[in-house]
């Protein structure tokens, strides 16, 4: 109670004492005593000087005189300037403070502004950039041993709830695993699921050598079992399936020489009976495919007989030729190498069909009367279908054109219809210049 009635009684004082008087007699004092400094000098400095934060008395000597106060606020080049009691202000000092997020990344992780922008241009941890949870989380998941490459590849860990990740990683750890980096993409899913999958998984441990189906297909497939986890977390069917269809599907797979990768891509094949899967496989190497895919396991009958018939076409155009570069070697007079370097100019050339191939040169050769130099000049022109390249050689040969270089067929239709336009212009003006001379030389 007394307190208070001493703070009401300064407060009078303060009200009833003039402004002048308050702030020459009452508030400037006491400024320069904290400060070392007279009211008179205290005034003659500017107001950016006097409210500057780096703004010190001298730490030597506390008792700061006038003249010394003085001598620190001289010119820019004066040894007490230098020495750093005034300083220049600075834009940056307004530029708020990176996030503490950042900050942490590049603390723990060593990453480089590149990391810690594809981190941070994530969707999920654009929209929680500014939650401290997430700064939590990733404290929980370094002392769990999650690493770099894991955040880089999977930058949504970030935002997944502190208290439901630690039962997820709880659950994870009864598993035998070798390395919790090889399991983070389950880290998605919900506690349920993830429950349900791991109670399947550990009941199998005991009958697969490897301890679980995800170090099973890695062992069979040769691959990391961090890849395996990639896809297989994005079709947990795989996990849940019978263990006996499964390692049938993938044997099968295996002995008919399918890319590890392309398997774990597509992994839907394995949804069809071992028998199956067998039968499609024996059909496709009958139909001398150089390259097995699983889609060619759950494709309609009509699609798989259409590749087939294709894959027949195009063997049956090479004959003992060992690759399209050989083909058009020959078709051309070319040397391999001279042919090589041609289509190298175009690469898309090299995924064209065979059959295709033979079509456009067929009729570039033997209908257009184009030689092999004009279309080695311009390989693009094997990569366009049959039907446009005649259609516009045949409009271009009625307009009187014959043109010098494939180039035009094988640009966009704005272009074509652009230069064939610019054409008729040309030839309509000479018409008319032939006209009138015909005439002067009539009339003369």
């Amino acid at each position: 109670m007394f307190s208070q009635v001493l703070r009401n009684f300064q407060r009078i004082l303060v009200l009833q004492t003039p402004r002048s008087t308050y702030v020459n007699n009452i508030i400037y004092p006491a400024v320069c005593r904290e400060f070392g400094v007279s009211p008179a000098n205290y005034l003659s400095l500017s107001r950016g000087t006097r409210l500057h934060d780096n703004w010190e008395p001298s730490v030597e000597n506390p008792n700061t005189t006038d003249s010394s106060f003085a001598a620190a606020t001289s010119e820019p080049g004066s040894r007490e300037n230098e020495a750093g009691y005034i300083v220049e202000y600075c834009l940056e000092q307004e530029k708020p403070r990176r996030h503490v997020l950042v900050e942490a990344l590049r603390t723990r992780y060593r990453l480089s502004d590149n990391d810690v922008d594809r981190i941070m241009r994530d969707e999920v941890v654009r929209k929680t950039f500014h939650k401290r949870s997430l700064v939590r989380t990733l404290e929980l998941l370094c002392l769990e041993g999650v690493t770099k490459e894991s955040f880089l590849t999977y930058p949504w860990i970030l935002t997944l709830d502190k208290v439901r990740l630690q039962e997820k990683l709880t659950l994870i750890q009864t598993l035998p695993i070798r390395d919790i980096n090889h399991f983070v993409p389950f880290l998605r899913l919900t506690l349920p699921r993830l429950r349900k999958l791991v109670s399947i998984m550990n009941r199998e441990s005991k009958i697969i050598p490897q301890g679980n189906r995800i170090y099973y297909i890695s062992e069979l497939l040769k691959t990391e079992p961090k890849l395996v986890t990639k896809y297989l977390s994005k079709r947990l069917f795989i996990l849940e399936m019978p263990f006996e269809m499964l390692e049938q599907n993938l044997q099968h797979m295996i002995n008919y020489n399918v890319s590890p990768l392309n398997i774990l891509k597509d992994l839907w094949a394995f949804r069809y009976t071992p028998k199956s899967v067998e039968l499609r496989l024996e059909r496709a190497k009958r139909a001398k495919k150089d390259k097995i895919m699983p889609w060619m396991v759950r494709c309609p009958e009509p699609i798989l007989q259409r590749s087939f018939k294709l894959t027949l076409d195009e063997l049956a155009v090479l004959g003992d030729r060992k690759n399209v570069v050989e083909y058009v070697a020959e078709r051309l007079g070319f040397d391999y190498e001279t042919t090589k370097s041609i289509m190298e100019r175009h690469p898309a050339v090299k995924r064209v069909r065979v059959t295709k191939i033979k079509e456009v040169l067929d009729y570039l050769l033997n209908e257009a009367g184009f030689t092999r130099h004009e279309i080695a000049n311009v390989p693009r022109i094997l990569c366009h279908g049959l039907e446009t390249t005649k259609q516009r050689i045949e409009e271009l040969k009625s307009n009187g054109c014959r043109p010098t270089s494939l180039v035009i067929v094988c640009r966009s239709k704005r272009e074509y219809d652009k230069f064939l336009k610019s054409w008729l212009e040309t030839e309509l003006k000479m018409h008319k210049y032939k006209e009138k001379n015909q005439k002067h030389e009539a009339e003369t």
